[in-house]
């Protein structure tokens, strides 16, 4: 083919020229031959400096939008949280509770409970009142609150009052309260209260919530009689009984009580009274001297059913007394709420007749100058040598004048005054059989 002039163009069998976006793609392109790259691959810093300059507003903007939405729920949803998982995690138990001065609308109160939170920081509380309330009536139906002062916790820690008058604002919750300390083994004491705490200076709202279980009082058990005595004669205001009563208080409360006035029976045979004063019961067992009026009369004109009632009893020589409260008096008033729980429960004692009968002749020998009959009774002798027999013939002898001078004594027979001579001698025949 014969050449034109055009073949003589510089250029002219080039082709056609690449574009731009072309050309840029030719130049990764690499000869095959060498394996020679026509370009410098950026490295890893390098798209990451050219990404950000180009979108480092949108990630600004997404990092304001992020922490505008994290740090309001991080500051009143997750802290909180934590806070008051704090509260609810933590062991709280009594240590301490007093309750004196018990009028029929207040008491002075001491609250002091050990509380751990499990939680290395300190945490200071503002001041807040705690209720005190029944489950069963909830907290907005409180029968006490306790103001705790703000303080600083850290670790195991003793949060409570001391000496606080605390108003008694519903007394059906109060009463409930005071019936599960006195019959129940344990009970629960529920608080609740909105405090406010801060956790260094991040400040939250959190709610105490708690029960504290405590041992109470299970229904006094242990109670007895001791040293029980009767008088003869009877002193001047009726009182011919005397004795100590044990109360025990197996829990950390200490409860003021006053005068605890006691009805005695012999199964549902009122036989007397009993008065016990200036009762506080206080962790351990309380022993207290007892005074009351024992009517004899009764006792012997229902001696049949006093028997029957008693037979179980009397097989081991005891004599088995039951005492319901009548009444409780603190500072000359009632107190209505100590008075009907306690009037809810009977308590019984054995009381052993041998010791009682023992009690009362010494008595009654101290005051006669009848010792020496009563020595010659119970074998004291200083005659080493007497013989056995000789030992039981004295012994009859003063069983037996010691009877006459019983029956024989002003005292004793007004105690018996509406007995029959012969029904007297007897009884007193056979209690010094028994002596």
């Amino acid at each position: 083919m014969p050449k034109t002039p055009k073949d003589f163009v510089i250029g002219a069998h080039r082709g056609p020229l690449f574009s731009r976006e072309e050309e840029d793609e030719g130049l990764t392109k690499t000869e095959s031959a060498g394996g020679l790259s026509l370009t410098k691959t950026p490295t890893r810093g390098e798209k990451w400096r050219r990404h950000w300059r180009r979108f480092w507003l949108v990630y600004l903007v997404g990092n304001v939008i992020f922490l505008a939405i994290f740090l309001p729920i991080f500051f009143l949803v997750v802290i909180p949280a934590v806070a008051q998982l704090v509260v609810n995690k933590s062991d709280l138990w009594l240590v301490n509770a007093q309750v004196v001065q018990p009028k029929n609308d207040s008491v002075i109160l001491t609250l002091q409970a050990n509380v751990d939170l499990k939680l290395a920081l300190p945490v200071r509380i503002e001041p807040v009142t705690l209720n005190l309330f029944e489950r069963e009536y909830g907290h907005d139906s409180p029968y006490a609150a306790v103001d705790i002062p703000g303080q600083t916790i850290k670790g195991n820690y003793t949060l409570g009052v001391s000496d606080q008058f605390t108003p008694l604002p519903n007394m059906t919750v109060w009463e409930k309260f005071v019936k599960q300390v006195v019959f129940q083994e344990t009970t629960s004491l529920a608080m609740y209260g909105k405090m406010t705490a801060y956790l260094g200076v991040l400040k939250c709202h959190v709610t105490m919530d708690k029960n504290v279980v405590a041992p109470t009082l299970n229904k006094f058990a242990g109670f007895a009689m001791s040293d029980s005595t009767l008088l003869l004669p009877a002193r001047s205001d009726g009182t011919n009984l005397i004795g100590n009563i044990t109360l025990p208080n197996p829990t950390v409360l200490h409860f003021e009580v006053g005068t605890l006035n006691l009805d005695i029976k012999i199964g549902d045979i009122l036989i007397g009274n009993v008065s016990i004063e200036g009762v506080t019961l206080v962790p351990g067992d309380n022993k207290y001297p007892l005074t009351g009026v024992i009517d004899l009369k009764t006792i012997i004109s229902n001696l049949g059913a006093v028997l029957k009632a008693e037979a179980s009893a009397l097989t081991t020589g005891n004599l088995s007394l039951n005492a319901t409260t009548s009444s409780v008096v603190w500072n000359g008033t009632v107190v209505k709420y100590y008075t009907d729980v306690l009037r809810q429960l009977t308590l019984t004692a054995d009381i052993g007749l041998g010791d009682t009968l023992k009690n009362t002749l010494k008595n009654f020998a101290s005051g006669k100058n009848l010792t020496g009959i009563l020595s010659s009774i119970t074998g004291n002798t200083n005659s080493s040598g007497t013989s056995l027999d000789r030992r039981d013939e004295n012994d009859g002898k003063a069983r037996f004048d010691l009877a006459q001078l019983l029956k024989e004594d002003h005292d004793v027979q007004e105690a018996f005054q509406d007995v029959s001579p012969e029904r007297r001698d007897g009884i007193i025949d056979s209690l010094i059989a028994m002596y």
